[in-house]
């Protein structure tokens, strides 16, 4: 297993990730997401981006897992302390793949892709009824500092 940058290449195999991360999202919170097709524009976006990339999981030549992230700045208030940090935006290891390590790899690819541009720390988003998700996050580091509330009308 390797653990490499996108290349434009790679976006017809990293669009069939997205359909079974947007299904799982969907699946997961059907008020909120929708399954649906990813068309390609959006990781060529981030692969032809200064301050993002798509750091993926390849095993025998075949794309198992992704890791989208890019440097973000916390907003100008006074009462905020300013830092930059890296923010996840899209993480996958394909079902089939999960509890083998490959997880692991990417994050601790994406930690170093951090680390490589002077970033504070890194931040993500992850569905509150991601069990597995939020424990796998809690071991690899992440601790929950906030949370996001909804009330429908």
């Amino acid at each position: 297993m390797e653990v490499r940058l996108a290349t434009l290449n790679d976006i017809a195999q990293i669009c069939k990730l997205y359909h079974e991360f947007f299904a799982y999202n969907a699946e997961m919170q059907p008020k909120y997401y929708n399954a649906c097709i990813e068309s390609g524009e959006y990781p060529k976006s981030v692969i032809e981006s200064q301050n993002a990339d798509i750091l993926l999981a390849v095993e025998e030549g075949v794309i198992v897992g992704f890791i989208h992230i890019r440097e973000a700045q916390t907003p100008p208030y006074g009462s905020i302390v300013p830092y930059n940090f890296a923010e996840v935006i899209d993480f996958i290891v394909t079902a089939a793949h999960r509890g083998k390590g490959f997880g692991s790899k990417l994050m601790d690819s994406a930690k170093q892709w951090a680390k490589s541009r002077n970033l504070d720390y890194i931040e993500l988003f992850v569905l509150s009824d991601a069990k597995d998700e939020c424990r796998f996050y809690e071991h690899k580091g992440f601790a929950t500092v906030s949370h996001t509330m909804r009330c429908s009308l």
